[in-house]
This record gives C-alpha cells, structure tokens and sequence, in this order.
C-alpha cells in the first residue's frame, strides 16, 4: 500500500460517526495516545484495523489498498471513507448503525451514512439490514436504503431475495412493491444479466403495473448491459423477444440507447430491420441522434421514402434540437421537405424557436402551418413574444397584413410574454 501525504481525505460527517464508535468503544489503534488529543482533532480520525488485525497499519495485500493514510503523532492510521465501507467487517458495520441511526435528523447526511453502512451489513445479514432500516424514521430514505439493501442481496444471492420478496412483499403497496422487486432485479443483474432478464421476461403481464413492472427491469437490465460494453448480447436478447407490444417497446428503447453513442451503427441497424422498423423506432433513433448531430440525423431522414410516415414525427424532433445551435442551417433544410400538412409540428417546432430570435420571420413560419387551432395557438405564440421585444414593429406588422378584423383583435390582445414558463402553447 502506497503511503499518502494527504491529511485527511475523508468527509467529516463520516469520520465523526466512526470516532465516536472507535473512541466509544475502545477499539485499538496501535496505542492510546489519540485519546489524548482534543476532541476537534478526535473527530477527524476515524481509525480502523484490518478485518483480523491488531494493527492498524498493516493488512493483507489489497485490503486496504483504497483507504487513506494520515500520521498522528508519527503514528500511521488507516482513515476509511463513507464510499470504502466494504473495509468494514459486519460486525464493525453494525455497531456503527447504531451511532449513525441516532444521529439528528436534521444532519443532511444521516441518510447516506446509514444507507452505505446497511448495504455492507447487507453482504452477510441482509434481513437483519432490512429490519434496521426501519428504524431510520423518514419513510422516503427507509425505501431507498431498502432498495440499496435489496440490491447487494440479489447481487450475492438473487434467489434468496426472490424468495423474501415472494413473501415479504405480498402486502406492500404496488409502487414500493415494484421499487423493491426492481432493486433486486438489478442486482441480480450486475452478475448475470442473462439470467436475470429471462427470469424478469416469465414475470406475469396480468395488469398494467405488472406489465409496466416487466418493462421497466427488462429495460434496465438491457441498458445495464449496453453500459457495460455487452452490445451483442444485449441486441441479441431483445431480438429473442416474441413478437408484440414488450417487443417494440424494448427495441425503442434499445436503440435509442444505442444512438446516444454510436447513432451511425445504430441507424444502420434500423435499416437492416426493413419494415419492422416503425416510426417509433425511427423516431427514437433521430430524436437521440439530433440532441449530438442534428444535422446528420437530418441528412439520414432526407434519404428516406418521401411518404414514409416517420417523417412527420422525426422532423419535429430534429428541429426541436437543431433551433438550439443554428436557425438558418435547420430552415433551409425544413424547406428543403416536400410541403405537407404532416410537417405541421415541425413548422411549429422551428416558430416557437425563431421567436426569441426574429418574431417576424417565425410569424411568417406561423403563419404556413396547415392546421387551424395549431395556426392560431403559434402565432399568438410569436405575438406574444413580439409584443415583449418590440410592440411597434407588431403593429407595423399587423397593419401591413391580410388578417381579418378578428384575427387582428385576437394578436394584439395577446399578453406579453413575461417568461417561458407562462406560455402553454408549445407544440
């Protein structure tokens, strides 16, 4: 282990719990002369001897080969840090539970230290972690330290945590049922993502939250494995889905994942599907590729069937994103689409944007879309906004226009539009 210079690395909501155990509790040092310093030094300590050891600066190799090493009174302690609680034994883990568990509420920090300590006893005790953690007083934390405990369950032993769960469970209300039953899923998962996503796909779709439930962990455990650099696999598992609606919603998500990092491979994948490539799959492919690279998830939807029906939707999403960085790159290429009333969204899309930029050229925009209520809701949109940067330029513009009588009432009777927030007519 490679001694550090560092002071003291380790937070100090932290140190402080496990002083007051190793100082409470007489837990050895090397010798007792920490005891003698003042109590604001003592709170900065934290020492820990290795699993076995007497001590504290020696361990087996790699035991505590992420731990800090500080020097007081040129004696070498080993500080653990609230992430690096595995160098705690469950039973050191246990006793610190009940230092950490009488902290004040008030402590913004209470919930973690005692969450990271659960899970530690959780790697041997993980019932008796779950019947801690209700101790924890605020429901809210209670459930996220059980889903931490549930997952390093199911990591170590899934089927024991199946099995509580079948029985624990029963009672619980549908959304801490699932919440929990996910947990485990991950965990099992981080081990054997092949197992675990056959046994979530047996589970029952009897009922909406069970069919949600379903969709949910499949999905997680299908982006766990693209996280985890196991493409094939996970493109491998999604194609073995029979036929039907989990099918199509998991290819959706599965390439959308895929396009987040890799949109041309990704988009050459949703080619090679043919016509089992729907309009959501090719939506959610474009509308991820636009957030990095609109103009090529633009360039790639130009290649496809004029009258292919996912190029409505994919427009939208493509202007939506493109607007952000460059208004006249994205007009051009709107333009560059064969007029259709389908492209009404994306017409929408590019008047919303272009009115913080240039009001009359977006009412222009408003002003093409097809759809009467869309029309009216986008112009009064961009009059709105108008009215805010220039109202003399509004009513040059509406003096000068083919509006009629109550049209012209309608925009100019429109509010300024004092933020973004009081508006409700995005597209």
């Amino acid at each position: 282990m490679n001694m550090t210079k560092r002071a003291l690395l380790i937070p100090l909501w932290f140190t402080s719990v496990a002083a007051a155990y190793f100082l409470g509790k007489g837990f050895p040092t090397g010798d007792d002369r920490e005891t003698d310093l003042p109590l604001e030094q003592r709170a900065d300590i934290g020492s820990i001897n290795a699993p076995g050891s007497d001590d504290p600066t020696s361990s087996e190799p790699g035991d505590l080969e992420n731990a800090d090493v500080i020097s007081v009174d040129g004696e070498m302690t080993v500080a653990v840090s609230l992430e690096d609680t595995s160098l705690l034994t469950p039973d050191q883990a246990r006793d610190l539970l009940v230092t950490a568990l009488a902290m004040p509420k008030s402590d913004p920090n209470r919930s973690r230290v005692i969450t990271s300590l659960l899970s530690r006893l959780a790697e041997t005790s993980p019932v008796e972690a779950l019947e801690l953690a209700s101790q924890i007083g605020s429901l809210r934390d209670t459930r996220r330290a059980k889903e931490s405990i549930l997952r390093t369950w199911a990591k170590n032993d899934p089927i024991a945590a199946l099995a509580w769960a079948e029985e624990a469970l029963i009672s619980e209300p549908p959304y801490s049922r699932n919440a929990q039953l996910e947990a485990i899923y991950m965990g099992y998962a981080e081990n054997d993502a092949s197992a675990a996503f056959q046994l979530a796909n047996s589970l029952k779709e009897s009922t909406p939250s069970e069919i949600r439930l379903k969709s949910e962990i499949l999905e997680q455990i299908i982006e766990m494995q693209i996280e985890t650099g196991d493409l094939s696999t996970a493109k491998a598992t999604v194609e073995a889905l029979e036929d039907g609606d989990m099918k199509d919603r998991l290819v959706r998500d599965f390439v959308d994942r895929w396009a987040s990092f890799d949109p041309e491979s990704a988009a050459e994948y949703v080619l090679s599907m043919g016509e089992d490539a729907d309009v959501g799959i090719k939506t959610a492919l474009l509308s991820e590729w636009a957030e990095n690279d609109p103009a090529a998830a633009a360039d790639w939807l130009s290649n496809l069937s004029p009258d292919d029906p996912a190029t409505a939707r994919a427009s939208a999403e493509i202007i939506r994103e493109w607007t952000r960085y460059d208004l006249n790159a994205s007009a051009e290429w709107l333009n560059s689409l064969p007029q259709s009333p389908e492209l009404d969204r994306a017409v929408a899309s590019y008047a919303y944007r272009a009115a913080e930029e240039d009001p009359a050229v977006a009412m222009s925009w408003a002003e093409s879309i097809s759809d009467d209520s869309m029309r009216v809701r986008m112009m009064q949109r961009v009059a709105s906004t108008w009215k805010t940067a220039d109202p003399e330029a509004l009513d040059a513009y509406v003096a000068s226009s083919d509006l009629s009588e109550e049209q012209v009432k309608t925009l100019l009777s429109t509010p300024e539009r004092r933020g973004s927030g009081n508006w409700r007519g995005r597209p």
